[in-house]
C-alpha cells in the first residue's frame, strides 16, 4: 500500500514538473511566437567570377551530396525570332539537344546520358533561351563535355530535324484542345496586338524553317559573350572555373542579342473567343509598365491585397468564399525587363454568371483604387513579400542560379540585399498612389473563352454589360486574329 502511495506521488510530482517545464500549447496557430530569425541576404559577389575565355560564371560549392549542376541563359528569346518563321528558337533548341552533335550520333547520346543518369537540356521562352546539366560529382567531368557538344557542336541529323518538326507541327494541331492556352493566346494578342510576344507558330511558318536557318540561328545566339552561367555542387570552385574557361569558346567583341520593342496596344476592349464549353476563363488585363520601375514594389503590395494572396485576398474573399461564383480567382502584377507587363484579374466562372463575376471584380478595383488598403493589410502584405523572401536562398544552387538571372536582368549587384528595405519603406499613401495610378477599371481590357453565347444571354449586371463593351471582337479558335500581325 506504501509502495503504491510512493509511486503515485512521484508520478504527479513528475507531471506537475513536466507542465512546468513545457510550454503551454496557444490556443490558434495564429498565437504561436517564433524567436527572430535573424537573416541576412547573402551578397553575390564572392560567387561571381569573368572567367579567361570572357565567360560571367556565378559557382557556389556545396559538399553536402555528391552531386553537381549547372544552367545557363543566352540573351534571345521566341520574340527575336524572325517574321514569318516563328516557332524557330523552339524547335533549334528541341534539335540541339536530340539531333546528336559533332562527337555523338543522337542515339548514342541519348544512351549515354541514361546510362550515367544525367540531366541535359535546352530551351526556349519569350525573352530567354536557357539550359543545364546534373549529374553526380564524379560524372561532372562528362556531363559537362557532353553539354557543350550540345551546346556548340550540334549536328541537326536530318532524321531528327524532320522527327522534331512533325512533332512540333502536331503539337501546334493540339494546342488549342483546352480553354487556358487559348486563353493565354488570346490574351496576348489582345494587350499587344501586333507586338511578338502576340505571335504564334503555325504549319506554314514552321514550314519555311529550313536545316540552314537552324544551324545560322544557332550559331548566331550561342556565344560566350551573349550567355551567363550558375554552378553548385561537390567540387573544387577553381576546378570547375578551368574546366568552363577550356569547354565554352572565347568570348568575342560581338554585340548582345537586341530585343525588338514591344510596347501595350489592346486591339479591342473585349475579345470573345467561343468555345462550346460550360465555364468562362475571364482575364481582366490593364497596361503595367516595364522593368526597372520605381512603382513596382508598391504595385506588388497592392497586388497582394487584391488578389494576390489567393483565398484570403479581396478578390478571394468576395467573388469565391462569399459569392461563391468561382473556384479560384487571383490577381497578378507581371515584371518584364524586356518589354511592358500588365496587371490582370483572372477566374474560371460558368457562363451564365461571367458579368456578375466580373461585376464585383470591378467593384473591388474600384473601392481598392478610391479607398485605398488599411494598416493590417500593409503590415501582413509586407510580412508575405519579405517573409517569402529567404526561400528563394535556401541553397548555394538557390544563390548561384539567383545571382546570375540577376545580372541577365542588368539589376544592381545588391539588388536583393535592399529589397526587403524598399518593401518596408512603402506606406497606404504610396499603394493609393498606385492603385490610383495604374487601376483604372476605364483602360481595361476583357478576353474571355466560353460559349459566346451564353455569356451574353446575361448582359447588365451591376451596372456592368459586356455587350456595352466597344469595340467587341468575337471569334473562334480557328480564326484569322491569332495569325494576324
Amino acid at each position: 500500500m506504501r509502495k503504491t502511495t510512493v509511486t503515485s506521488a512521484l508520478i504527479v510530482a513528475m507531471t506537475a514538473l513536466w507542465f512546468s517545464a513545457t510550454p503551454q500549447v496557444p490556443a490558434s496557430p495564429s498565437k504561436i511566437a517564433y524567436p527572430p530569425l535573424g537573416w541576412k541576404v547573402p551578397l553575390g559577389e564572392s560567387y561571381r567570377q569573368v572567367l579567361d575565355n570572357g565567360l560571367v560564371a556565378y559557382i557556389a560549392e556545396d559538399h553536402a551530396l555528391p552531386y553537381f549542376q549547372l544552367s545557363g541563359i543566352v540573351r534571345y528569346g521566341e520574340i527575336c525570332d524572325p517574321a514569318g518563321k516563328e516557332g524557330i528558337s523552339s524547335l533549334l533548341t528541341s534539335i540541339m539537344r536530340l539531333g546528336g552533335t559533332a562527337a555523338y550520333h543522337s542515339d548514342t547520346l541519348d544512351a549515354i546520358i541514361d546510362l550515367y543518369a544525367m540531366h541535359v537540356s535546352v530551351s526556349a521562352s519569350d525573352t530567354r533561351v536557357t539550359f543545364s546539366c546534373a549529374c553526380l560529382s564524379e560524372y561532372m567531368d562528362t556531363c559537362l563535355y557532353i553539354l557543350s557538344q550540345v551546346l556548340f557542336h550540334p549536328a541537326f541529323e536530318e532524321k531528327k530535324v524532320k522527327k522534331e518538326t512533325s512533332l512540333f507541327l502536331e503539337a501546334i494541331a493540339h494546342r488549342f484542345d483546352n480553354p487556358d492556352p487559348v486563353l493565354d493566346a488570346a490574351y496576348e494578342k489582345a494587350m499587344y496586338r501586333d507586338g511578338q510576344n502576340s505571335l504564334l507558330p503555325f504549319p506554314e511558318t514552321i514550314g519555311r524553317i529550313t536545316r540552314k536557318d537552324l544551324v545560322d540561328l544557332h550559331k548566331k545566339i550561342f556565344r560566350t559573350e551573349n550567355m551567363i552561367v550558375a554552378a553548385s555542387g561537390s567540387f573544387s570552385k577553381r576546378n570547375l572555373a578551368q574546366k568552363l574557361a577550356v569547354l565554352f569558346p572565347k568570348a568575342s567583341a560581338g554585340a548582345e542579342s537586341v530585343y525588338p520593342e514591344i510596347a501595350v496596344k489592346p486591339i479591342a476592349k473585349c475579345i470573345v473567343v467561343n468555345k462550346p464549353i460550360t465555364q468562362s476563363y475571364i482575364r481582366m488585363g490593364l497596361p503595367l509598365f516595364k522593368r526597372p520601375n520605381d512603382d513596382f514594389y508598391a504595385v506588388q503590395l497592392l497586388n497582394t491585397v487584391l488578389g494576390g494572396e489567393g483565398f484570403t485576398s479581396r478578390l478571394g474573399s468576395k467573388v469565391r468564399s462569399n459569392e461563391g461564383l468561382a473556384y479560384v480567382v487571383y490577381s497578378s502584377a507581371g515584371s518584364n525587363y524586356v518589354y511592358p507587363a500588365t496587371f490582370f484579374i483572372e477566374f474560371q466562372t460558368k457562363n451564365e454568371t461571367a458579368s456578375r463575376a466580373i461585376a464585383l471584380s470591378l467593384e473591388e478595383v474600384k473601392r481598392i483604387r478610391e479607398s485605398g488598403i488599411t494598416d493590417e493589410e500593409l503590415s501582413h502584405a509586407k510580412k508575405v513579400l519579405i517573409d517569402g523572401f529567404p526561400s528563394m536562398f535556401r541553397s548555394p544552387a538557390d544563390i548561384v542560379d539567383n545571382y546570375a538571372d540577376n545580372e541577365f536582368l542588368k539589376r544592381p549587384a545588391n539588388h536583393y540585399a535592399v529589397y526587403p528595405d524598399k518593401v518596408n519603406a512603402l506606406t497606404k499613401a504610396d499603394v493609393l498612389a498606385a492603385a490610383k495610378k495604374y487601376l483604372d477599371p476605364a483602360n481595361i481590357t476583357y478576353t474571355i473563352v466560353g460559349d459566346t453565347a451564353a455569356v451574353f444571354r446575361a448582359d447588365t449586371i451591376a451596372g456592368f454589360s459586356l455587350r456595352s463593351q466597344k469595340p467587341r471582337v468575337a471569334v473562334g479558335v480557328a480564326d484569322s486574329l491569332f495569325r494576324a500581325k
